[in-house]
């Protein structure tokens, strides 16, 4: 009876989609500011190593952020998500990084992308959309520096591949304080 009721309502033109689509957008956007999630491609199995790395660093020195990894298809998805705000957080190779941030083939595509540098390591990247919060990439950079001796990660003060330095990481690695914004009234 009921397709009966749906075949009909289409014969009518009435469209359906609203009564038959269900996104869960809302419950994915509640889930991205509950957990901070760093992106990485199941396609750069080493750079997928160095996200899961870095996250347990974030879990045991941020604990409240409950950072995790989020792991793309590929490269492209990477992009995707980043481009159109998904995600915000990222780990690149430093070749996929030049040529994601120079709209370079297969990247094309995506260009401009908003990208900020946080963090440099000998083969891979942390990157950021434009849009972090000056305290969240002050927090997530410092954590990460706390041992750098040991984990080799700089914040290449001076950008790189025409991205700009987050202003929250070169504070954390010039060892400037940076505020918390006020916390919201109830």
């Amino acid at each position: 009876r009921s397709l009966l009721c749906a075949w009909a309502a289409l014969l009518a033109g009435w469209p359906l989609a609203p009564a038959l689509a269900h996104t869960p957008y809302r419950q994915w956007d509640i889930f991205r500011r509950r957990y901070l999630q760093v992106l990485t491609s199941r396609s750069d199995l080493a750079g997928d190593a160095v996200g899961d790395e870095w996250v347990a660093l974030l879990v045991r020195r941020l604990p409240l952020s409950r950072a995790m990894v989020s792991r793309a298809r590929d490269m492209t998805r990477v992009a995707s998500l980043m481009k159109t705000d998904q995600a915000r957080l990222a780990v690149l190779s430093h070749d996929d990084a030049r040529q994601l941030a120079g709209g370079l083939p297969p990247y094309e595509d995506f260009a401009p992308m908003p990208l900020q540098v946080l963090l440099a390591s000998a083969t891979h990247l942390l990157v950021a959309r434009t849009n972090l919060p000056l305290h969240h990439a002050y927090a997530i950079t410092s954590a990460l520096l706390e041992d750098n001796a040991s984990t080799g990660l700089t914040v290449p003060l001076e950008g790189l591949y025409g991205m700009a330095v987050h202003p929250g990481a070169r504070a954390a690695a010039l060892g400037e304080k940076v505020e918390p914004p006020p916390a919201e009234s109830a």
